[in-house]
């Protein structure tokens, strides 16, 4: 006979086969997904009113968001994985850049916190970490496997500082796990940079919004360069963006010209907007990255072409400005790539003219099959 331990009140002890009772501590389904079940003792190796303290103890875990088997097991000081998400987040990812912060905070309130609430992160086992993953990879293998080598990080990061000494993640390998982003491939050609371009200028988006991808296409940017962008960051009467090196890639300022059909688009979006050229709701914050994608994947939804997304303009603008004859050097500094070998170490040259130079010719060629 089991005596559900839901209660102060222990029932059913007055029973001549007490003997034989086995005192019960259940967590009710509607709270953990599935009735969770801890054995505390035969009476009268464990009599009543130890079962009550133990119980009492149990509410007390349970409530805290703790592991209520703790008081069975004596356990009372260990790490959970949300206390090494919240020391991760607090000591490590504010050094990252904006846009990688903000991913992180993302996949850490989605997927990190909550789960394997009040398990010490150093005992859950292999199995139930991959069983865990492999639900996720049902629905987004992708998401499965960078979320795999966020955690792990975040594990690492807390082993490097000798807050936890091991666990289980350790014997999972990354290949295992759903499936690794692909290296990009697409190439949107100039006409479909038009359909993109005029499905951009015919939706009911924001104009700032709007403005974001257009800009982005004519200079082959990264999103978050110009999504972060500020007022000050260009210089309309010299001609020149800069990219300050807080939200650069590289760690460096990256300078670009501003060319004819960028600098119209950019001066409306001024005259609408003041520090924050690219808002969202809030018009003192910039539009998140989340919305952004929300957007461009309406726009995507909507055209009849093989997938694409905002990153491939990228690879658009490389491979459209090489074909019109711009030397490779600057159309790595178009794309805001560091110079490799000596040239990276000495060369600190922008070649913003034969920037420039490349810029028109590129937006020439996509003008001419807006027409």
């Amino acid at each position: 006979m089991m005596v559900k331990l839901k209660s102060l009140i222990v029932t059913g002890l007055l029973s001549e086969s007490h003997l034989k009772l086995k005192f019960i501590f259940i967590i009710d389904a509607a709270l953990t997904k599935k009735n969770l079940r801890i054995r505390i003792g035969k009476y009268p190796v464990i009599s009543l009113k130890e079962a009550r303290q133990k119980h009492k103890l149990m509410m007390e875990l349970r409530e805290s968001g703790r592991n209520p088997n703790i008081a069975i097991t004596g356990e009372l000081e260990f790490m959970t994985l949300d206390d090494c998400v919240a020391y991760w987040m607090k000591h490590y990812v504010p050094q990252l850049k904006v846009g990688t912060q903000s991913l992180y905070r993302s996949f850490a309130k989605n997927y990190l916190i909550g789960t394997f609430l009040g398990r010490n992160v150093e005992t859950i086992h292999a199995r139930e970490w991959m069983e865990w993953l492999d639900t996720i990879c049902l629905d987004n293998p992708k998401t499965a496997n960078s979320l795999f080598t966020k955690l792990r990080a975040c594990l690492n990061f807390c082993k490097s500082k000798f807050i936890i000494e091991k666990t289980d993640l350790d014997r999972i390998k990354s290949q295992n796990v759903g499936r690794a982003p692909e290296v990009g491939t697409r190439v949107p050609t100039f006409s479909e940079l038009s359909m993109i371009w005029l499905a951009i200028e015919r939706s009911r988006a924001s104009s700032s919004n709007k403005a974001l991808h257009q800009l982005t296409m004519l200079w082959g940017s990264r999103l978050s360069e110009l999504r972060l962008a500020r007022r000050s960051h260009f210089d309309m009467e010299a001609g020149i963006w800069t990219v300050p090196k807080e939200i650069s890639k590289t760690n460096m300022p990256i300078r670009r010209p501003i060319p004819t059909k960028a600098r119209a688009i950019l001066e409306r979006v001024m005259e609408t907007y003041e520090d924050v050229l690219f808002p969202g709701g809030d018009l003192d914050k910039p539009i998140t990255i989340s919305a952004a994608n929300r957007y461009i994947r309406r726009i995507r939804d909507s055209l009849p072409i093989e997938d694409w997304r905002t990153h491939d303009f990228r690879r658009s603008l490389s491979t459209g400005a090489s074909e019109l004859g711009v030397m490779p050097h600057v159309v790595e500094k178009m794309l805001g790539h560091d110079l490799g070998g000596v040239l990276a170490v000495y060369n600190k040259h922008d070649w913003l003219k034969e920037q420039l130079e490349g810029y028109e010719l590129y937006a020439n060629k996509l003008d001419s099959y807006l027409k």
